[in-house]
């Protein structure tokens, strides 16, 4: 197994979680919305769940342009022996980033429209505001980890040889 094999198998993995999340917070929500008067609400909440499900299945399709992505910088070989800590390291810091991207993206859609339909009063903005504030860093947050994996390992090596002669 090589390195764009592994990653697509971790994007694999992450996939089938978001699927899975999603088809839980699915099926909570229609066993709420039959006993809920509250169409709207319903209706937004299962768009949440599908763009779980969504997410879920381009990590699943995607996975191997994923993986290029995250080993851009290899040369593809089909040999399996030159795995190094680094390697597994790095690959797992951007998956680590897609899953905060893949679970701050819904939770950010589902705070705006909240937000657009609860808009008029200062307590709904600032409730959205904070709301979205920590969705919306923990997107940043993703996104600089998948896409600064190598610097984080680079970061990592670093912190652990300080300080230890040659």
């Amino acid at each position: 197994m090589n390195k764009r094999e592994i990653a697509s198998l971790a994007c694999k993995i992450l996939g089938i979680f978001f699927i899975i999340q999603g088809t839980n917070v699915l099926s909570l929500t229609l066993s709420v919305a039959a006993t809920s008067p509250i169409a709207h609400e319903s209706f937004f909440n299962v768009i949440f769940s599908l763009i779980y499900i969504l997410f879920g299945v381009l990590l699943w399709f995607l996975s191997d342009k994923l993986s290029a992505i995250m080993v851009a910088r290899e040369i593809h070989s089909n040999e399996g022996s030159g795995i190094q800590i680094s390697d597994i390291q790095r690959i797992a810091f951007s998956v680590l980033g897609l899953f905060f991207l893949g679970n701050s993206v819904p939770r950010l859609v589902s705070t705006l429209t909240n937000g657009y339909f609860m808009s008029g009063s200062a307590y709904s903005v600032t409730r959205l505001v904070l709301e979205a504030g920590g969705t919306v860093v923990q997107l940043i947050i993703g996104l600089g980890i998948f896409l600064g994996s190598q610097g984080l390992v680079n970061f990592l090596n670093n912190i652990r040889t300080a300080g230890l002669k040659d």
